[in-house]
């Protein structure tokens, strides 16, 4: 049988014929190499090294994802009603039938029957991957269970650059006028998960962005660039219309060919003229300035969260700070699925920090999780969390890069550092410690903006009397810790009448830079032991709920549209 060691992660075939034998990780290293410490115990299936304090579970490889795949039927047929449709958005049947679009009759939950709808099939590799149904006024739904793909991304393979578009409709009217380098994001501005397994065809590729002008499409544009890169995008500004299509029917296919000419680069490097916030400002006149993220916690009364932010938090040994980070970085994960990257030494080995994540999902201790419980939390875990720990090199600068990596390939909006001082710092000799704290600011504030992500940096104050609550200006090398924070917090642990730590916390928020995202104050709580959670101080039961049960539902994508549309 297959046992996978918990130190190494190598996988051995191990006979456990008798109680105890030798141990496949530390025997050939050892003088008495056959001694058998490796002792075997039948109620849980497991083995365990008195030696070298390794245990060895059975081996049980996870699968990949399964995903539902549709069944082509070879379909071709257009109804005369879509045919008309979509004559009238300028879009001929020649084109219709390159893209393989059909129609038939599908069930829709919005209207809670079966309706006449258009399909568009996705592809990959010529094998049906997905299908999109659109029926009466913008309804949209996707097959449940089916994996998120690019529309028409097979033709990534040939092309040099690439048009993306926000919908179907508009893919087709690029590809109307002659673009065939064009694919659309399968379900509009609503996150970009599917890009994780399929950035890399965009690869050595020139990026043009062609997406709605609304509130909507500014999210998705903005995280498309980040996830690319600025430096090989470009926007095409479609004016006044909302979109490639209501552009092509308003001014026709020579205007519409000179907007995708006329595509401007993003601007780098603060090479910025007022023109390139148009859509930006436009926004913020119709909408305002947005409030920052709330976590469903006490803490939101005083402070709400925002990527391209920095956040530092102090507190003395053992009051709680990288459980607090914990705490908020997953509530940040579960409630809006930002994703996170860690650099944390102080929690190696990282099965250490995987139990603790695990605990804040699952509501209970690690170890008083069953099996299936194991799976579905190492699944999510898996898929959200990443870590940065190279033992040979922890120098700022590479775990720099290796967190832009991570924004690149995996869409993190979260960065971690844990702590400050396990971080290998290359000072200058002529530089003095206030002046490299303030560079190496500078560069980690940079590094939140130009990559819109929340960085949190914990940090360690000098030596403090028991009990005394340390501010941002306690923290070991200059007060620029403060002066340049967008967020800062202390964790002060409360002790009893003994001296000894409580469960009691107390949240400084110490500073809020922006007023939109809070203000200063101080929130009790209590630390829950189950799971690590963070709570209030007078709840009378803890919260040891599992976060990831949520109701399945159809995967369904709605859009809302006040005409009424037969597409």
């Amino acid at each position: 049988m297959k046992y996978q060691s918990s130190n190494t992660k190598k996988v051995y075939d191990i006979d456990f014929d008798r109680k105890r034998i030798k141990c496949p990780d530390c025997s050939q290293s050892r003088r008495k190499e056959k001694q058998r410490d490796l002792q075997y115990y039948s109620n849980d299936n497991r083995g365990y090294c008195w030696h070298c304090l390794t245990t060895f579970f059975e081996y049980k490889p996870y699968d990949e994802k399964k995903y539902t795949i549709p069944e082509w039927q070879n379909i071709t047929k257009l109804s005369d009603k879509a045919v008309k449709w979509f004559t009238s958005r300028m879009i001929k049947q020649e084109t219709l039938n390159y893209m393989k679009v059909y129609t038939t009759n599908e069930f829709m939950p919005q209207f809670n029957k079966e309706i006449e709808v258009i399909c568009f099939p996705y592809f990959r590799d010529l094998k049906l991957v997905n299908i999109k149904f659109r029926g009466a006024n913008k309804t949209f739904k996707l097959v449940s269970g089916a994996e998120l793909i690019f529309w028409n991304l097979d033709i990534l393979t040939d092309c040099k650059d690439v048009i993306i578009t926000e919908g179907e409709i508009d893919c087709l009217t690029f590809i109307e006028n002659g673009f065939k380098n064009v694919v659309s994001v399968p379900n509009g501005a609503n996150g970009t998960d599917y890009l994780d397994n399929y950035i890399h065809l965009f690869d050595d590729k020139d990026i043009y962005l062609s997406i709605d002008n609304d509130t909507k499409g500014i999210e998705l544009r903005d995280e498309l660039i980040r996830r690319f890169g600025a430096e090989r995008c470009y926007l095409i500004s479609f004016n006044e219309c909302k979109d490639a299509n209501d552009y092509f029917i308003k001014y026709g296919g020579i205007e519409f060919k000179d907007r995708v000419t006329s595509a401007k680069q993003i601007k780098i490097k603060g090479m910025i003229t007022i023109d390139d916030l148009y859509n930006d400002i436009i926004d913020l006149y119709k909408n305002g300035i947005n409030p920052g993220l709330k976590i469903n916690n006490p803490l939101d009364e005083f402070i709400t969260w925002e990527a391209g932010r920095l956040c530092i938090v102090t507190g003395i040994p053992s009051s709680g700070k990288s459980e607090f980070v914990d705490f908020v970085v997953s509530k940040l994960n579960i409630l809006y699925g930002w994703k996170a990257a860690y650099f944390t030494p102080e929690n190696y080995p990282l099965k250490y920090h995987y139990a603790k994540l695990h605990e804040k999902f699952w509501g209970r201790e690690f170890r008083k999780s069953g099996e299936y419980d194991i799976d579905s939390v190492y699944e999510h875990i898996k898929d959200n969390f990443f870590y940065i720990l190279d033992e040979e090199d922890m120098t700022f600068e590479t775990v720099l890069n290796s967190a832009k990596m991570f924004v690149k390939q995996k869409g993190i909006k979260i960065f971690v550092i844990d702590p400050y001082n396990k971080l290998e710092h290359e000072r200058k000799s002529h530089q003095t410690e206030t002046e490299y704290v303030s560079k190496f600011l500078d560069k980690l504030i940079n590094f939140a903006k130009f990559n819109n992500i929340l960085v949190f940096l914990i940090a360690h104050p000098v030596k403090m009397q028991k009990g005394e609550i340390p501010t941002l200006y306690n923290i070991s090398g200059s007060a620029n810790f403060y002066n340049k924070t967008d967020y800062g917090i202390t964790i002060h642990r409360v002790f009893d009448e003994q001296n000894i730590m409580t469960n009691q916390i107390q949240i400084h928020i110490q500073k809020i830079k922006f007023k939109n995202l809070g203000n200063q104050g101080v929130v009790e709580m209590k630390y829950n032991y189950n799971n690590g959670r963070f709570e209030t101080k007078t709840v009378d039961s803890w919260d040891n709920s599992n976060w990831l049960i949520k109701e399945e539902i159809q995967q369904n994508i709605i859009y809302t549209d006040e005409k009424k549309a037969p597409f």
